[in-house]
C-alpha cells in the first residue's frame, strides 16, 4: 500500500446523516467538536469520543466515523427515551502534530522509502504527542463547550484511532485513567517489532548490512538508544514487557517475574478498561504479526486473571489490508454504542 493512501476510504454508508460540527481554538490547537447540536435535551451527562486520524491525514478525515457513531447512538437514545436515557455523545477531532493545520515540515511525516531518515523517531514522537495532546485537551474542552452552571457535564471519555491514530490510542489507554474505552484501528502495540520489520522491507542498510540481518538495527541511527528509552516508557510492549520480544528471532516464553510485573502494570494502567482491536489480515504496512506476540501474552493473562477486569476483543478481517473499511467502522460503531449503553445502565444502579 502506498503511504499516501487514505485508510479511511469508504468507512460509512451514504445514508448516514451529517451531524453538526463546530471548531474551537483550545490550547492553541484547532479542535472540531461533532454532535453538540444533536445532544438530546435530556442529556445531563455526555460521553466524549476522541478521534485520532491516520498519518498524512487531518482532523477532517474523521468526520465520517464521527457522523456514523453519533447518529447510531442518537438513534438508540431516541428509541429508549421512554426509559429516560440521559447520556449524550459528542466526538472530537484535532490535527496530530505536524499534520493539517499544525504541519511544519512535510518530510518528517514521510517514511524511510520517501526519503525521511528519521522516520522511526518522527512517527513515535508524533503519536506519543497525540496522546499527550488528548489528555491536555480533556483538561480544557468542557470549559469551552459547556459553560452554563446547570448544563451537561462530560462524564466519560473514549478514543478511536486509525493507523497512526491507532498507535496513539494504545498510548491514551495506558496513560490517562479518564479514557476508559478505546478502539484501536489498524494500529500496533509493539513499535520495536513494527519498525524492525519495516526497516527490513525498506532495505535499510542498518538492517541489511549486518550478519545476521537486523542484528545491529536496534541502537543504530535509524533506531537510536534514546528512542528505545522512550519506547520503554510509553509503548505497550516496551513498557509492559520490556526486553521480552526479539524482533528478528523467536520469542522466549515470559518468565514468572516478567508476568508478575506485567500483571501489576495492567492493574495500574488498564484495570476496568475496554479495548477493541481491529486489524486487517493482509495488512502489509502495519501487519498483525508485529503485535501478535504481545497480544497473545495479553490475552493469556487476561484469561487467567479475570480480576483485572480488562475487556479485550481482538478482531481480524479477512482480505483487508491497511484500511478501515465499512465492516470495521460498523463493528466499531456497534461496540462503542454497547460500551455507552453499559455505562448508562451502571450509572443508574
Amino acid at each position: 500500500m502506498a503511504a499516501t493512501t487514505n485508510p479511511l476510504h469508504g468507512t460509512h454508508a451514504a445514508t448516514d446523516p451529517t451531524v453538526s460540527s463546530q471548531t474551537y481554538t483550545i490550547a492553541g490547537i484547532l479542535v472540531t467538536v461533532h454532535g453538540l447540536v444533536e445532544l438530546p435535551p435530556s442529556a445531563s451527562s455526555v460521553a466524549c469520543l476522541w478521534l485520532l486520524h491516520p498519518r498524512l491525514q487531518k482532523k477532517e478525515t474523521m468526520a465520517p466515523i464521527a457522523n456514523q457513531v453519533i447518529s447510531a447512538w442518537n438513534a438508540r437514545v431516541s428509541q429508549a427515551r421512554a426509559g429516560n436515557t440521559s447520556k449524550g455523545l459528542i466526538a472530537v477531532a484535532f490535527d496530530q502534530r505536524n499534520h493539517g493545520s499544525r504541519q511544519v515540515d512535510e518530510l518528517h511525516n514521510q517514511a524511510w522509502r520517501e526519503g525521511n531518515p528519521r522516520h522511526a523517531q518522527d512517527m513515535f514522537s508524533c503519536y506519543h504527542g497525540t496522546a499527550t495532546d488528548t489528555s491536555h485537551l480533556i483538561d480544557h474542552l468542557e470549559s469551552y463547550i459547556f459553560t452554563a452552571a446547570n448544563g451537561p457535564r462530560i462524564t466519560q471519555h473514549l478514543a478511536l484511532g486509525i493507523s497512526l491514530g491507532g498507535h496513539a490510542t494504545w498510548h491514551c489507554l495506558l496513560s490517562d485513567p479518564r479514557i476508559t474505552a478505546g478502539v484501536v484501528g489498524i494500529g500496533c502495540p509493539d513499535y520495536t517489532r513494527l519498525m524492525t520489520d519495516r526497516a527490513r522491507l525498506s532495505k535499510r542498510k542498518t538492517y541489511t548490512e549486518t550478519s545476521p540481518p537486523g542484528a545491529s538495527f536496534l541502537g543504530s541511527p535509524d533506531f537510536p538508544l534514546a528512542l528505545q528509552d522512550a519506547i520503554a516508557q510509553y509503548d505497550p510492549a516496551g513498557l509492559l514487557l520490556p526486553g521480552q520480544f526479539n524482533p528478528t528471532s523467536a520469542d522466549p516464553q515470559p518468565d514468572k517475574a516478567k508476568l508478575d510485573r506485567f500483571k501489576v502494570l495492567l492493574r495500574e494502567r488498564l484495570q476496568g478498561k475496554q479495548i477493541l482491536n481491529l486489524s486487517g489480515k493482509v495488512d502489509k504496512l502495519v501487519p498483525y504479526a508485529a503485535g501478535e506476540p504481545f497480544l497473545n501474552v495479553l490475552k493469556g493473562v487476561l484469561q487467567q486473571e479475570p480480576s483485572l477486569n480488562i475487556a479485550f476483543e481482538d478482531v481480524l478481517f479477512d482480505g483487508v489490508g491497511h484500511a478501515f473499511p465499512t465492516a470495521m467502522a460498523d463493528k466499531a460503531t456497534e461496540w462503542l454504542c454497547n460500551v455507552l449503553a453499559k455505562a448508562e445502565v451502571s450509572s443508574k444502579i
